[in-house]
């Protein structure tokens, strides 16, 4: 039986895969599909993102379960369920803070944004809550470091629109594969 660690994805991986029984092996595989469909999907929704300014519902929403489903059944297969406890944390915290923007202010903020917010909490979350925190962290801060240097070279205003779900996923997957 594989002790449950506070390591983010790529240590549960490694960690899993260096495990004598299948129930190990099959766990790191699927977490590593789950992150592997979500890297798939998010380069598909930066692109559309950057390029119309929305986030379809109908591919952010089948990542829900997707997703919670391969890393919830690693979580499970690893006998790690803090993890399954800290991917509702993920979700709740993530899906929370942009929702909380979208109310504030709804034209800043568009529901695709907040669909996908909950999807990469689960995922950072299952990792640790700290992980959630640093993606949130790094994607306002890799957006506001990209709109500095567009005011900065005149190509836009304090008022322009930028999509920010690319950076939610290069912050989000940054953190799972780097923190």
């Amino acid at each position: 039986m594989m002790q449950p660690s506070a390591a983010g994805i790529g240590g549960f991986v490694g960690d899993h895969l260096q495990g004598a029984t299948v129930s190990a092996h099959l766990a790191a595989v699927m977490c590593a599909s789950a992150v592997l469909v979500l890297a798939c999907s998010g380069v598909w929704l930066a692109a559309t993102d950057i390029r119309e300014h929305r986030l379809p519902g109908s591919v952010v929403r089948p990542l829900y379960p997707v997703t919670a489903t391969l890393l919830g059944a690693a979580a499970l297969l690893a006998q790690d369920t803090a993890r399954l406890w800290w991917m509702l944390w993920g979700l709740v915290i993530m899906g929370g803070i942009f929702l909380l923007l979208r109310l504030l202010h709804p034209a800043g903020m568009g529901l695709g944004d907040v669909r996908l917010a909950g999807v990469l909490g689960l995922v950072t979350g299952f990792s640790s809550v700290t992980h959630t925190v640093l993606a949130l962290a790094l994607t306002f801060v890799l957006a506001g470091v990209f709109c500095l240097v567009l005011v900065l070279l005149r190509r836009a205003s304090a008022s322009s629109r930028i999509p920010l779900g690319p950076f939610m996923i290069v912050g989000s997957l940054g953190v799972v594969a780097f923190a």
